[in-house]
C-alpha cells in the first residue's frame, strides 16, 4: 500500500538518507528528479566515471538507490518505485574495488555531518567474525549518538566471512522474504537463520536496473534489495511521526510487523518479524521506550559506550594512517561477488550535486 501512503503526502520529504554502495548511474531515467548528492571519499574512485565498467560495476548501487528514491519509470517503460522518492540521498561508492573498510568509517562520519538520518548499507567488507575494526565501532557509535539509524543487508548464505557491521550493535540487520512473505533459502533449499537478524523485507524478485544488462527494469533478489525497503519505510515514519526519536522509529518498526497487532517476538528466521508500512505509519511510535532496541551483550559497541559516555572524538587519524585492523578479505555485496581492496580511504574530498530530470530502467542474488 506504498502508492496510497505517497498519495496521501507521505514521501519521506525532510529525510536524509546515506546511501553506501558502488557504483551509481545517476542519469537513468529512474533516478531523474530525484535529490542525490555524491560524496567523493579521497581515494576511492568516483562512483559515477565508471562506465566503460558496464553494467556490472553500476547496477547494484542503482537498484538499491532507485528501490529509495526511484520515480517509476525505466528505458523500458515502468521502472522501480522508490519508497521515499522524497527524501535527499547522499550517496558514499564505499563499496568499490580500491575502497577498503576504513571508507565506511569515512562514509558514516561524513554522513553524521552532513545531517543524514538513515544509513542504507546493502553489503559491507567481509571480514571474521574477529576482526570487527574498531573506527567502523567508533563511527557507528558516534552516528548513533547522534540519532542516525543505520540499516544493514546480511549475508545471503552461509559464509565464513560477514559484513563488517552485522554484528555491531544498535543497527537495523536485514534479512530478505519473497512475495508471499516466505523467508530466503539458501542455495540447496535449506532454511536460512542468522542470530543477528531484526526484520525482514522483500527482496525476492524485486524490481532493480542493470541485471539484463540494460537500464530497463529488470528484477533481482538478495538482502541488498531488501535493505533500502527498510531504509525507505523509516524515512516515511519519520516524515510522519518527527517528534519520534531514532529509538522509538526503530521500537515501532519491530513492534508493528507483520498484519496483525501482537507482542514483541523473535526467530532466526525472521527477526522480529516482516515489515508492514500501514502499521508503521499508524502507530504513534511516542508509546514506545526512547531506547534502542538493538543491543546485544557481547558486542560492541555497548550501550553505556554510546548513550552514557561523552561525545568521542573522529576515529584516530594515526591509526588510519598505520593501516590497523583488517586489510585482506575482500569487499562483499551481501552475498554478491568479491574484489580485492587496495587502499585505505580516510576523507572527504570532492562533492558532486543533485541530477536532473529525464526517462530510463534484476534475476541475481545481491
Amino acid at each position: 500500500k506504498i502508492q496510497a501512503i505517497h498519495d496521501a503526502g507521505i514521501t519521506g520529504e525532510g529525510v536524509t538518507i546515506a546511501v553506501l554502495d558502488a557504483g551509481l548511474s545517476p542519469d537513468v531515467a529512474t533516478l531523474q528528479g530525484a535529490d542525490i548528492e555524491v560524496r567523493q571519499l579521497d581515494q576511492c574512485p568516483d562512483p559515477i566515471t565508471r562506465a566503460e565498467d558496464g553494467f556490472e560495476a553500476l547496477k547494484h548501487g542503482t537498484s538499491a538507490t532507485s528501490l529509495i528514491v526511484g520515480n517509476g519509470t525505466s528505458a523500458s517503460g515502468s521502472g522501480p518505485v522508490g519508497l521515499a522518492p522524497g527524501s535527499r540521498v547522499l550517496y558514499y561508492g564505499v563499496l568499490q574495488e580500491s575502497c577498503e573498510v576504513k571508507s565506511i568509517a569515512a562514509a558514516l562520519d561524513d554522513a553524521v555531518a552532513q545531517g543524514a538520518d538513515i544509513v542504507s548499507m546493502s553489503g559491507g567488507y567481509g571480514r571474521l567474525a574477529d576482526e570487527l575494526s574498531e573506527g567502523t565501532v567508533d563511527s557507528v557509535a558516534a552516528a548513533l549518538r547522534a540519532g542516525v539509524m543505520i540499516v544493514t543487508a546480511l549475508p545471503n548464505s552461509d559464509s565464513t566471512s560477514i559484513p563488517e557491521l552485522m554484528t555491531v550493535n544498535g543497527v537495523v540487520n536485514v534479512a530478505a522474504v519473497d512475495g508471499a512473505a516466505q523467508p530466503a533459502t539458501q542455495r540447496d533449499g535449506s532454511s536460512m537463520t542468522n542470530a543477528d537478524v531484526d526484520v525482514v523485507a522483500p527482496g525476492i524478485d524485486v524490481a532493480g536496473l542493470g541485471w539484463d544488462g540494460t537500464w530497463g527494469m529488470s528484477a533481482w533478489s538478495g538482502t541488498s534489495a531488501s535493505t533500502p525497503v527498510v531504509a525507505g519505510l523509516l524515512a516515511l515514519a519519520k516524515e510522519k511521526w518527527p517528534g519520534a526519536t531514532s529509538s522509538q522509529l526503530l521500537q515501532s518498526l519491530i513492534r508493528n510487523t507483520g498484519s496483525e497487532p501482537h507482542e514483541l517476538e523473535w526467530s532466526d528466521t525472521i527477526g522480529h518479524g516482516v515489515v508492514n508500512a500501514t502499521r508503521l505509519l499508524e502507530e504513534d511510535p511516542a508509546q514506545y521506550p526512547d531506547e534502542n532496541p538493538l543491543f546485544k551483550d557481547g558486542q560492541a559497541p555497548t550501550f553505556d559506550e554510546v548513550y552514557s559516555a561523552p561525545e568521542s572524538s573522529a576515529p584516530d587519524a594515526a591509526d588510519a594512517q598505520n593501516g590497523t585492523g583488517p586489510g585482506a578479505l575482500p569487499w562483499v555485496l551481501a552475498g554478491g561477488g568479491a574484489v580485492v581492496v587496495v587502499v585505505a580511504v580516510t576523507l572527504i574530498v570532492v562533492i558532486r550535486t543533485r541530477r536532473g530530470h529525464g526517462g530510463m530502467g534484476g534475476d541475481d542474488v545481491a
